[in-house]
């Protein structure tokens, strides 16, 4: 029996150690500061075709587009040759509105692909780039909603669209800064602002889980007819950001509870700490 014991004891030990470390969340009003505040840059000239959009990555035989819709259907959607949508039941969040025609409905980027460009994706690769307009690994990133809102909302950040269904304010906001966060992509002063003002009708102690940031790959020459980019895989930051660590007031202290190093454009934990010897790596 002592035997026996012993073995549950190492065994859930073992259990322990190996559980991965709890996601980030954070209440509404401090989730701004887990994003760099950059001006946008216009550089480089954009071109939607930069991004490679509706791929079948899975090679299921149905693209991203698709995967959204049945995904996001209020009932099981059924589909006919090459996965065209023959039917489903769909509800636009953006104006409360209900479609069962998919023709009805846009796939909205939540942040649109000109937006994502301007606030660091016009650095990335082209296979980076692919990946961001057909992220399906976090169900915020693409959202099915009706024609109508996503033509109005274009290209705009919250500073300049907010979709009508005021009931979907405060989730819009929260999203916009969880797909940012993904992407490790920073946001101008009136989108902060504005994303502040929204996050205030959210509740008070209500915590908000952050995703899994995405590891950008090394750039690629910038595409033909443009300026080139910044060398560097995302925006370099500055070596001293408006955000600081929500846990830990330094890098010994995140360090004894076995977080670090970040590595900059890779961890957005980076922009919480002085790089000192600017290697772009914190907390080593």
């Amino acid at each position: 029996m002592k035997i026996k014991a012993l073995i549950v004891v190492v065994i859930l030990t073992v259990v322990a150690f190996v559980q991965p470390a709890q996601a980030l969340s954070d209440t509404a009003p401090n989730l701004l500061s887990y994003l760099q505040v950059q001006p946008e840059s216009s550089s480089a000239k954009y071109s939607r075709d930069f991004f490679k959009h509706w791929v079948d990555e899975d090679k299921d035989g149905c693209d991203s587009r698709e995967e959204v819709l049945i995904a996001e259907s209020r009932v099981k959607a059924k589909t006919g040759k090459g996965c065209s949508l023959i039917s489903g039941k769909w509800s636009s969040l953006y104006d409360s509105k209900t479609f069962t025609k998919a023709s009805s409905l846009d796939i909205d980027h939540m942040v649109p692909l000109k937006e994502a460009w301007d606030s660091g994706a016009s650095s990335w690769s082209a296979d980076d780039r692919q990946a961001f307009s057909n992220d399906l690994g976090f169900a915020g990133s693409l959202i099915a909603v009706s024609a109508s809102t996503n033509r109005s909302k274009g290209d705009k950040d919250p500073a300049q669209w907010m979709p009508p269904n005021k009931s979907f304010k405060c989730t819009y906001a929260v999203t916009w800064i969880q797909v940012k966060f993904r992407w490790s992509l920073s946001v101008d002063e009136k989108e902060s602002a504005a994303l502040k003002k929204e996050l205030a009708s959210c509740p008070k102690t209500k915590k908000f889980a952050l995703p899994e940031v995405v590891a950008i790959s090394s750039p690629e020459a910038a595409p033909s007819g443009t300026a080139s980019p910044t060398p560097s895989a995302t925006p370099t930051p500055p070596e001293t950001s408006t955000a600081t660590d929500p846990r830990f007031s330094s890098c010994a202290k995140a360090k004894a509870a076995g977080y670090g190093p970040y590595i900059r454009g890779v961890d957005p934990e980076y922009l919480w700490y002085q790089d000192r010897d600017k290697d772009g790596i914190v907390c080593e």
